[in-house]
């Protein structure tokens, strides 16, 4: 895929007012429908049969289940059993629903002044240096995330104190000197010794970007 468009969309941002959220990484068009499918197939049917007058139609059921959906996860109310997979499927159906076809390879959906909205990425396929966005791949399709509006606000977050919150944009900030637009860390632990480790890797959309390690001991100590 070399433009902007695509019959999938490569990762699917929802970024909270904070800086927090989700990504969602799709690897394939039948990875994506499959997605989309799994939270669309279950609401669309529970609603089939002969329409009851007055009643909407199950396209209509389905908006509003994907609503709810990612309303819980724009209100940090997400249930523990439906977590960061369940609401990539919510986001792969929102996608499908509102681009239908020609879908942006990078799609963020957002919520300001209480409605949901979806929009092409495109700022996240241009390359600054440093991470815009920081995802723990911690599921089939990702997982939480943190937001970054430059720079200077990624360095601070980079130079403060992890917590199970938020530790991998410490990580990446420790590594690199300059990233791609996207960055992303699989966490991983060793069978044999119960080591943890992050495999860390870039998103480059297939366009040039940077991914510079630091040099070793050019972070200063207690940062």
């Amino acid at each position: 895929m070399t433009g902007p468009h695509a019959r999938y969309p490569e990762i699917v941002l929802l970024r909270r007012p904070d800086g927090s959220g989700y990504g969602f990484f799709f690897h394939s068009e039948e990875d994506f429908i499959h997605a989309a499918d799994s939270f669309a197939t279950p609401v669309l049917r529970s609603f089939a049969g002969e329409p009851v007058p007055g009643q909407p139609e199950p396209q209509e059921h389905l908006k509003t289940a994907i609503a709810t959906f990612i309303g819980q996860a724009f209100d940090k109310a997400v249930p523990g059993e439906v977590g960061a997979e369940g609401v990539s499927r919510a986001a792969a159906a929102c996608v499908r629903t509102i681009f239908g076809g020609a879908i942006p390879r990078v799609v963020v959906i957002e919520r300001r002044e209480g409605k949901t909205s979806a929009r092409p990425g495109i700022e996240y396929m241009r390359h600054p240096g440093h991470p815009l966005a920081v995802i723990v791949e911690g599921d089939a399709h990702g997982g939480e995330a943190h937001f970054f509006t430059s720079a200077d606000q990624f360095r601070d977050v980079g130079e403060s104190h992890p917590d199970a919150h938020c530790w991998l944009p410490q990580i990446i900030y420790r590594l690199y000197a300059r990233t791609p637009s996207i960055m992303a860390g699989k966490p991983l632990t060793d069978r044999a010794t119960g080591k943890h480790s992050v495999a860390c890797r870039g998103i480059t959309f297939g366009l040039q970007a940077p991914l510079e390690e630091r040099p070793e001991g050019s972070i200063r100590a207690g940062e």
